[in-house]
């Protein structure tokens, strides 16, 4: 089984000073409810549907989708147990994506067959 997480980068407008946020959505073993709502919205630059709130395409900044083969905490878990033990380092899941041998960026996959298939933000 597969585990996909959507990173996103966005603008954070609760104040006057320009800010970033990032919105990490872990584990998602059934892709589709998130095509509908977050990857075809972004492929056709139209709002972005989460859970609890919309993002204009324009406040995004970047977008990626990694895959990998165990949730994430799980390969936080394992990798963290890889340190000696005296390590004061604390394995995040950016670092997991930063691992080729534990994560894959399908990204440009997922894009690439959007627009291969064309499919209208009305499906």
């Amino acid at each position: 089984m597969s585990y996909y997480h959507i990173l996103i980068e966005v603008n954070d407008h609760i104040s006057t000073i320009e800010q970033t946020r990032d919105i990490e959505i872990f584990d998602i073993t059934e892709i589709q409810p998130y095509l509908h709502s977050i990857l075809l919205p972004y492929f056709n630059e139209n709002l972005l549907e989460l859970e609890d709130e919309n993002i204009a395409f324009k406040d995004v900044l970047h977008l990626e989708v990694k895959q990998t083969l165990l949730p994430i905490q799980h390969l936080i878990e394992e990798e963290q147990k890889l340190l000696p033990s005296d390590t004061d380092i604390t394995i995040s899941a950016y670092e997991i994506f930063n691992n080729r041998d534990l994560s894959q960026d399908v990204t440009t996959i997922i894009l690439d067959l959007l627009e291969a298939i064309k499919l209208d933000a009305d499906v």
